[in-house]
C-alpha cells in the first residue's frame, strides 16, 4: 500500500536533453545563416572571366577607322 500513495519520481535529465538539442538547433540556424551570407558576398566580388585583349583590340580598331574616316573627310 506505500507504493500506491508514493508520487512518481520527476527525472531532471530529459530537461537538460531538450536544452542541448534545442540549442543545438539555434546554433546551427545562426552557422549556416553567417555561411550563406559569407557565400552571397564571395559571388558578388566574383566576375565573369573576359577576354580583356580581344575587348581592347576592338575598341581600338573600331576609333581607329573612326578618325581614319573623320580625318579622309576633312580633308576632301
Amino acid at each position: 500500500m506505500d507504493e500506491q500513495n508514493q508520487a512518481p519520481q520527476k527525472y531532471t535529465w530529459p530537461k537538460y536533453v531538450l536544452a542541448g538539442v534545442v540549442l543545438g538547433i539555434v546554433l546551427a540556424f545562426f552557422w549556416m545563416a553567417v555561411l550563406v551570407h559569407r557565400i552571397s558576398e564571395q559571388r558578388e566580388d566574383m566576375t565573369w572571366p573576359t577576354n580583356v585583349t580581344t575587348a581592347t583590340s576592338m575598341t581600338s580598331t573600331q576609333s581607329v577607322t573612326n578618325v581614319t574616316a573623320s580625318t579622309n573627310a576633312v580633308t576632301r
